[in-house]
């Protein structure tokens, strides 16, 4: 892959600076590693320091490579106090002495701030840590376009029909997609229930639904949409979050084999029951090639009115409105159904109905303050990122420029991007599930997960009556064996 640099103004200022005699001309530095924020940035910096007058410098690099120039400045002279980290880095930078924890911050509110992220949001290597500030939530479920069920089952119903199916039971979506199907293909689907109430079909196709080729659009050739994020359901039922993740027991290994059955037999539900370009996609080495069933393909089947569900997150929300610039005033975004029983689920708490009702919600990236940054200078950092996530102005920043949801969002917070405020709506609720898939053996959900779903699996129609053991026993023997092999390490 060819290495792309966002070297702008500001990287040069910088490096100009920082490669000079040594002195600064700045309060602190900020380092960070998403590029599509780094105007943003700059802006946010500029008005705090008009605000405040003091001068923030940022580097913005937009390269997964940016973790070595990361690592050349936290051995210079020029230490960032604030800089981009995620899970995969936290080993990293905890063990060098860079991540401060935030529970041990230098001002109250910054200990405030730390305390009010969701327990499932944290960023942490256990033992209670709590390293970073989110940058923004990202989440994912069934998106739907309201139109889509206007043409299946009338207009007067749909606001009905969108609230019932946020509560209907795993049996009850798996009668619908039956009877989606037949419908699709012969106009046939009857009634169907949710949350108990009565849905019937439209007795005669519009010319949305008439398009329809299946009830699900779906990128078999990208092992992340299911290898990490449908097995992150089947983790969610035993482990609530990422850091859960990372120390699992062997009895919570275990206890995932049949979370993993089952989210393994909803892949079959909906790789059975996929919407291709022209028709029906079935199951076959068609199915995993990028040219039939990639990305781009999933999403331009979606827009195109060829499928009723997607599952994928409000990140795709740009993807979708350069296909259809309609479609996206209209969709919005649904909880996946997962076939559990209470047994099935061992979050204190946590029940079948919940969770059936719940999406996940993480954080990809968060700021986290450098422990090893001169001290005046990490608690000027926390006081912006306090500013930047408490204030008026800060959250305007965060919602209309960066066009990212803060964790801190409340009712009142609201987008142009409806997956955005669904995933708000479902926050604020408090029905979201978490990210510990992030926390798994690396490469176990798309290499081992994906992979197995991917060349074994999805290119035939047919698979043996044991199949969901068979992959769920080599799931779990592969998280043991890459566990082992990371301890060795």
């Amino acid at each position: 892959m060819k290495r792309k640099f966002l070297l702008g103004a500001t990287l040069l200022l910088c490096m100009g600076l920082f490669t000079g005699c040594g002195g600064k001309d700045y309060d602190f530095y900020i380092f960070n590693v998403k590029s599509e924020n780094a105007d943003a940035l700059e802006k946010v910096c500029k008005a705090y320091g008009e605000e405040t007058g003091q001068k923030i410098k940022v580097f913005s690099i937009g390269t997964t490579d940016g973790i070595d120039l990361l690592r050349a400045d936290m051995n210079s002279n020029h230490k960032p106090a604030i800089y981009s980290v995620n899970a995969e880095t936290v080993p990293e930078w905890e063990e060098g002495g860079f991540l401060k924890d935030l529970r041990e911050a230098s001002t109250p509110e910054m200990r405030e701030l730390a305390e009010s992220i969701p327990q499932g949001m944290q960023l942490s290597s256990g033992n209670g840590t709590n390293y970073g500030i989110p940058y923004n939530v990202e989440g994912y479920g069934y998106i739907i376009d309201t139109k889509m069920v206007d043409a299946l089952f009338g207009e007067k119903n749909t606001m009905n029909w969108l609230e019932d199916f946020k509560t209907a039971t795993y049996d009850e979506f798996e009668a619908l997609v039956t009877a989606a199907d037949d419908y699709i293909k012969n106009g046939t689907g009857g009634t169907v229930h949710l949350s108990g109430n009565e849905y019937t079909f439209q007795p005669e196709k519009n010319e949305i639904s008439s398009q329809l080729n299946g009830v699900f659009s779906v990128a078999g050739a990208e092992k992340w949409t299911y290898g990490d994020h449908m097995s992150n359901f089947a983790l969610n039922a035993v482990l609530d979050s990422l850091s859960a993740a990372q120390n699992a027991t062997d009895e919570q290994v275990d206890e995932l084999k049949t979370p993993l059955e089952k989210s393994i037999q909803v892949e079959d539900l909906m790789t059975s029951h996929a919407a291709g370009a022209k028709g029906a996609l079935k199951r076959s080495p068609d199915f995993i090639n990028s040219t039939t069933s990639g990305y781009d393909q999933a999403i331009q089947i979606f827009a195109d009115h060829k499928s009723i569900f997607i599952k994928q997150g409000n990140w795709v929300y740009s993807n979708i409105e350069k296909i259809n610039p309609e479609i996206v005033k209209t969709i919005t975004m649904l909880p996946v159904k997962m076939p559990f029983t209470q047994e099935d689920i061992k979050i204190p708490g946590m029940t079948v109905e919940k969770f059936n009702s719940s999406v996940p919600e993480f954080v990809p990236s968060y700021y986290a303050i450098n422990k090893k940054a001169e001290p005046e200078e990490q608690e000027k950092a926390e006081k912006f990122l306090y500013w930047l996530n408490t204030s008026k102005e800060g959250q305007d920043f965060i919602i209309n420029d960066f066009a990212f949801i803060p964790f801190t969002a409340d009712a009142s917070v609201e987008f142009e991007n409806p997956l955005n405020n669904a995933l708000i709506g479902y926050l604020r609720e408090g029905n979201v599930l978490s990210n510990p898939f992030n926390g798994a053996p690396p490469t176990w959900g798309q290499e081992v997960y994906g992979k197995i779903l991917m060349e074994q699996y999805f290119i035939k129609e047919d698979w043996e009556p044991d199949a969901y053991e068979k992959i769920a026993d080599e799931c779990i023997s592969q998280w043991n064996a890459l566990r082992k092999l990371g301890e060795e390490d």
